[in-house]
């Protein structure tokens, strides 16, 4: 797991309600199994491992990488905001402590909340990530060209970009044939899309 933060600790609490009495490190935390396992899955493991790179070094500030930095700016920091708060949500429902998992309290004042509602909460949040998972998804599906890094994955470890199934074909099917040939189809490689997004092209192989 990588010490290098692709969105600030400060920041996570800056545009959330969380509260600022949370420990930082929680928030890291939160933040570093955001990247790791969200983030990685949308942009694959090349274009995570370069921005990590750039950011590490502070080469992402560069005129060259202008591309990136606004690939970071404006799209994967709102949904890492959000994919860490939705991580975080869970650390602090419940910690693991010597006697097993409890729910903390907060102090003598403060009342546990009910599971209906931090499952309600939790949604909330899940819902913003998806969001901006997405619109992240739309970004580089419409810039594939400018990340080099999106179609060179190579060896087993490295993830691919997961765009969503949205993403995937140019060709339509008709519900009731559906079933029929979908499966068909993916055997001999012709990429299918959502019928939702006809105007993406297939993602290159």
């Amino acid at each position: 797991m990588t010490d290098t933060l692709l969105i600030s600790w400060a920041k996570v609490k800056q545009y959330t309600d969380i509260n600022d009495s949370l420990d930082a490190d929680l928030i890291k935390n939160g933040i570093r199994e955001a990247q790791d396992i969200s983030l990685q899955r949308v942009i694959g493991t090349l274009l995570y491992e370069k921005l990590l790179d750039l950011v590490s070094s502070g080469d992402i500030s560069d005129s060259s990488n202008a591309a990136y930095k606004t690939l970071l700016d404006s799209y994967i920091q709102d949904m890492l905001l959000y994919a860490s708060y939705y991580n975080l949500l869970e650390y602090t429902f419940i910690r693991t402590r010597n006697n097993g998992l409890l729910q903390p309290t907060g102090g003598e004042n403060s009342q546990n909340v009910d599971r209906s509602l931090y499952e309600m909460k939790r949604t909330s949040v899940e819902n913003k990530f998806q969001y901006y998972s997405d619109r992240l998804s739309r970004y580089l599906v419409e810039n594939i060209d400018t990340f080099p890094e999106l179609s060179a994955n190579t060896e087993l470890y490295q993830q691919l970009p997961d765009y969503g199934s949205q993403y995937k074909s140019p060709i339509v099917f008709s519900q009731p044939t559906r079933a029929r040939y979908l499966n068909l189809a993916r055997k001999i490689g012709v990429p299918i899309v959502d019928t939702a997004y006809p105007q993406y092209p297939p993602i290159k192989p």
